[in-house]
């Protein structure tokens, strides 16, 4: 994420979408006939995702439904593709096996693109963000950058960028200064241990930690992210099987549609996602962000 993030409550960002929903009124032919026959005669995309990624997919006042930015270009995507996309809830790891193994049609969950996820799944992708820090409000053990974490403990989700990025950091540091890397199923999970002290630590997308400390409760010990310094800025996308090139290029179109009648641009200025907009979706691109794992000089 480039920019400071000025984001609504959940509630007030969906009502304001309301008035733009209806945008895409039909289906789209075109995109309907890219799609693969076996989704066509299922009438749904089933879509791995792990709610609990504000603000891009999380769970709404009720606890049951998902809302978020993802979630309101997938209702964009679906109008015009003249099929529905089922969400199933899923740890964050288990998404890529569970695409690889047929149990999802794509995944969309502020995936990051990188070249090794490349060799596995295609890629789509449609915004840019970034990778923070997040300490103890107050910054008690002094962290500013990745090589402050030598000698504490960091929490990442399990299968994620942020974990990537704390274990190659681990190689870094000073054998008297080890950093201990601990995994977790998921964000919630690592909020409770910072909060505890079990981690000193923590990394996780930027806009996501932006949004979930900007609407932290009252009462207990708050969270905060660390500004001035940013990991792994590139693409965050959609992915799909190796083996379903219909599917990706139907996804990509109609991506591409939703930017280029200003749907998309609608939905991201609501979320205070404006910075990290596209003007073009592009496919396994990874290349563009060489560094991408760069870790401090």
């Amino acid at each position: 994420m480039r920019g400071k993030l000025c984001l609504t409550t959940a509630v007030v960002a969906i009502a304001f979408s309301a008035a733009y929903v209806t945008s895409a009124s039909a289906m789209d032919q075109k995109l309907h006939d890219m799609l693969p026959d076996k989704i066509k005669t299922a009438g749904e995309i089933k879509v791995g995702t792990e709610p609990q990624t504000p603000p891009y997919d999380f769970y709404g006042d009720d606890n049951k439904t998902i809302v978020g930015v993802e979630r309101e270009l997938r209702d964009q995507m679906a109008t015009r593709l003249g099929v529905k996309f089922t969400d199933m809830p899923a740890q964050f790891a288990s998404i890529i096996p569970g695409i690889q193994a047929g149990r999802f049609d794509m995944g969309m969950s502020a995936f990051g693109d990188f070249a090794e996820r490349e060799k596995i799944v295609d890629v789509v992708n449609y915004m840019l963000e970034g990778t923070s820090i997040i300490v103890l409000e107050g910054n008690p053990k002094n962290v500013h950058k990745l090589k402050d974490t030598c000698g504490l403990t960091a929490g990442a989700v399990q299968g994620s960028i942020p974990l990537e990025l704390l274990d190659k950091q681990k190689t870094l540091c000073p054998a008297d200064k080890p950093l201990n890397v601990l995994q977790f199923p998921s964000n919630d999970q690592i909020k409770i241990a910072l909060q505890s002290g079990r981690v000193d630590v923590s990394m996780d997308t930027t806009g996501v930690a932006a949004y979930s400390l900007q609407h932290q409760p009252a009462g207990g010990k708050k969270l905060a992210l660390v500004g001035g310094a940013q990991y792994a800025v590139g693409y965050q996308a959609m992915l799909v099987a190796k083996d379903s090139p219909g599917l990706r290029d139907a996804l990509a179109a109609t991506m591409q549609s939703l930017i280029d009648d200003g749907t998309y641009a609608k939905i991201f200025d609501t979320w205070g996602l404006g910075d990290n907009k596209l003007a073009k979706v592009t496919i396994n691109d990874a290349a563009r962000f060489a560094n991408y794992m760069k870790l401090d000089d």
